[in-house]
């Protein structure tokens, strides 16, 4: 991420760093892997974030990070949904306790329930 620096900060309002244990939570970013998390908080310019997101994505692959469900990113549908192991049991489940879809939205849709 230091060599993205300069390309980050224009956008940029607050980033943190943080370590986060392991848990048992299917759909987590932590599920099963301890691990750090990068928070960025950016200024209300959605184009150059947009533009941004996939190279700090690109930045970070080799680490096969998960996204935050409630954060921005560019990942595609089947790559996010790859890097969550469980994803097929919660389906499974969800389907199970929600079998009209009624939670659902456009984005669950597409990077949550698509096949």
């Amino acid at each position: 991420m230091e060599r993205l620096r300069d390309r980050v900060t224009p956008y940029l309002l607050i980033s943190e760093i943080r370590s986060i244990a392991a848990d048992d939570l299917w759909m987590s970013t932590c599920c099963r892997q301890p691990s750090v998390t990068i928070h960025f908080t950016w200024k209300p310019d959605w184009p150059g974030v947009r533009r941004l997101l996939p190279v700090i994505e690109r930045e970070l692959s080799p680490f096969q990070p998960r996204p935050h469900w409630g954060k921005l990113f560019t990942l595609s549908p089947a790559e996010c949904r790859s890097r969550y192991e469980k994803l097929g049991e919660f389906v499974e489940l969800a389907g199970k306790y929600d079998p009209k879809g009624k939670f659902r939205n456009d984005f669950l849709n597409t990077y949550v329930f698509a096949r």
